[in-house]
């Protein structure tokens, strides 16, 4: 059952107006920073969000949880459109940097009684205090927690309060923008798999934003793949890694060691550099770094069904196999 839904999303920027802009009465450009993207969270599911960076996904996040309005089409909370954050608190962000969004000069208790208190204001102050310590043990942070300053604890200790904070408002959602990019990879790999507890144990709903491949894959259970503002593709987390059919999708897989060796491909770095993110593509935005390109490309695409599940937006997928992306690559290796 759909919980969270993007229906034809989008969210534009304009650039500064520059003086020639203003003499010639020329209006600004455009940065289409999420561009008409339909996408749905299933009750208890984690989707992943993954792509370079200025791909959109971050602005997707803000736009999950009302920090910014969508310019056209809307955002849908358990088929409700929302308009701004959930007041009931049901939809809640875990950002990078948790060190920037504690206060340093509260305890940490106090820091999570004071969300408690602000979404459950019938509760005493005993409860606030036995809500904000059951918030810690879920995160696995010992009661002693609550007395000390954001600055003695560590990244990964903080990140862990970051979530508990999240927890405190007893969300429906969690939107997680790249929670672990700053950590050490062996705290990484604590923070995702108290993450997966939480969705085990409460069967919470999880956004997870990423550039992690090998991070996605160990704890999301669908993938949506962004370019440019656009999605460009979604599937099941196995069949991405083990059958990717959009181009951009398989130069992702192929850029990390891991996994390009697990398939029995070469690493292969992305060729080329983004577009203009202001320029105007109707095409595929992809297309000035795709081996596959062909003029067809140039005229707006859709997505569609592909082979073995999910959807892509490419004009030679689902013919497009692994096989003729690991030929490709290999040889543009010689």
């Amino acid at each position: 059952m759909t919980l969270l839904e993007f229906r034809d999303v989008s969210r534009h920027f304009p650039a500064r107006r520059s003086l020639a802009d203003a003499v010639l009465r020329r209006p600004p450009a455009v940065l289409r920073a999420v561009h008409h993207v339909d996408l749905s969270v299933d009750r208890g599911e984690t989707l992943g969000i993954v792509g370079e960076s200025g791909c959109g996904k971050s602005t997707l996040a803000r736009l999950a949880v009302g920090l910014q309005a969508a310019d056209e089409g809307a955002v849908l909370f358990d088929g409700t459109p929302m308009q701004g954050p959930d007041p009931a608190g049901r939809i809640q962000m875990v950002f990078q940097d948790p060190y920037s969004s504690l206060n340093p000069r509260m305890t940490i208790g106090a820091l999570l009684e004071e969300v408690v208190a602000h979404y459950h204001r019938d509760l005493s102050a005993a409860e606030r205090r036995a809500e904000a310590g059951e918030a810690l043990r879920r995160v696995g942070l010992p009661a002693e927690t609550a007395d000390k300053y954001p600055h003695a604890l560590s990244g990964g200790q903080r990140q862990r309060v970051s979530i508990a904070r999240a927890l405190c408002p007893r969300p429906q959602i969690l939107v997680a923008d790249e929670p672990v990019s700053a950590l050490d990879a062996s705290v990484q790999a604590q923070i995702i798999n108290l993450l997966q507890r939480l969705s085990a144990d409460t069967g919470i709903t999880i956004l997870f934003i990423s550039h992690d491949m090998q991070v996605i894959r160990h704890l999301c259970d669908r993938v949506a793949v962004m370019y440019l503002g656009e999605v460009v593709e979604l599937a099941p987390v196995d069949r991405l890694f083990d059958q990717p059919q959009h181009p951009y999708t398989a130069g992702l897989m192929e850029a990390v060691p891991d996994i390009a060796r697990r398939r029995g491909e070469p690493r292969v770095a992305l060729g080329g550099e983004m577009p203009d993110p202001y320029a105007v593509i109707d095409g595929c935005r992809f297309a000035s770094r795709c081996r596959f390109a062909e003029p067809r490309c140039e005229t707006p695409q859709l997505l569609t069904d592909a082979a073995g599940g999910g959807l892509v937006r490419c004009w030679k997928a689902p013919p497009l196999a692994a096989a003729s992306i690991q030929t490709s690559s290999r040889s543009d290796l010689t």
